[in-house]
């Protein structure tokens, strides 16, 4: 297949494509959750981000499928052999090598958005997926010397959300992190001391040196059940002093020691389960329809009945 010139064979080079780039969006799924991941697409497609797209697919029917992306946006297909550049421990299933892999990177032609993937075929178990979630955004910040947008699957774009990420960033342009958040009990400790916790299913990680130096102290260590309790945890080691009305449809300014942390509006990305979305564009629908669909399930079929009852899928 016919590459652009944009490829580099060899470290890391800026382009003034990427220049022109805010963030990169991130999304990681294997073939359970392809469906969803399938319906996550629809949306996205519909209310595309002008920034590029990068795709972990964790298994072989979830790389061909988005492939099967590539060739949506008209896009060229750009492939780094990425994950099996992890070295883990077989037992602890702990990153004891960083990747030294080379990332090619190129610049969709006809569409507003790249999309890059991240080849592992059946070499990275999902039991593992814990332990390397940090270390993917870490390296991606790294290699792409900007912000990162990480985005679940089930956490559908209803509507564009750049514009409200970048009139945050004009009225903060020094935060650290603008998370989505919730009431949910994930941790149940700092649900209750917060309000609200952070949630990473839609998260823009900022290329600063503060959060450069959280990875480097916390969120690159042993992990806690989940990514999510991890980072909040570590947050909330820091001290947290959240700023703003404690009502759902407001956005919370927070200080953890010397980060600056946005938490957005609980109605920006709603964890409702009760709403069914007839129309998408009724202004008080949220941006991101994340519901919660309970404990995290390796198969993503069960959500997606849940998904087709409100009417996402």
């Amino acid at each position: 297949m016919p590459m652009s010139s944009a490829w580099f064979l060899v470290g890391w080079v800026v382009t003034a494509a990427q220049l022109e780039q805010e963030w990169t969006n991130f999304v990681i799924f294997d073939s359970h959750y392809l469906p969803m991941a399938k319906c996550w697409f629809k949306w996205f497609q519909r209310n595309a981000s002008p920034n590029y797209l990068k795709v972990g697919c964790m298994d072989q029917k979830a790389c061909a499928a988005a492939e099967g992306w590539h060739r949506d946006l008209e896009g060229e297909v750009a492939v780094s052999d990425v994950m099996e550049s992890y070295d883990l421990d077989p037992v602890t299933a702990k990153v004891v090598r960083p990747h030294g892999a080379i990332e090619h990177w190129s610049r969709s032609r006809s569409h507003a958005s790249g999309v890059q993937l991240l080849r592992s075929e059946e070499k990275f178990p999902r039991r593992k997926y814990i332990h390397l979630f940090h270390r993917m955004i870490w390296d991606t910040l790294q290699q792409r010397q900007q912000d990162v947008l990480h985005l679940d699957v089930d956490a559908l774009w209803l509507k564009p959300p750049d514009h409200r990420l970048k009139a945050i960033l004009q009225a903060h342009p020094d935060v650290d992190l603008i998370a989505s958040s919730s009431r949910e009990s994930n941790p149940k400790e700092l649900v209750e001391k917060w309000g609200f916790v952070l949630n990473v299913g839609f998260i823009l990680y900022r290329y600063t040196e503060k959060l450069q130096l959280l990875f480097d102290e916390e969120l690159l260590s042993a992990p806690e059940p989940s990514c999510q309790q991890l980072l909040n945890y570590a947050l909330d080691r820091k001290g947290c002093q959240w700023s703003g009305n404690d009502t759902a449809s407001t956005d919370r300014l927070g200080r953890c020691g010397e980060l600056k942390v946005v938490a957005l509006s609980q109605t920006f990305a709603s964890r409702s389960v009760d709403w069914s979305y007839d129309d998408p564009k009724d202004p008080s629908m949220p941006t991101i329809a994340h519901p919660d669909s309970g404990l995290l399930s390796l198969e993503g079929m069960k959500r997606m009945r849940l998904f087709r009852d409100m009417n996402l899928c």
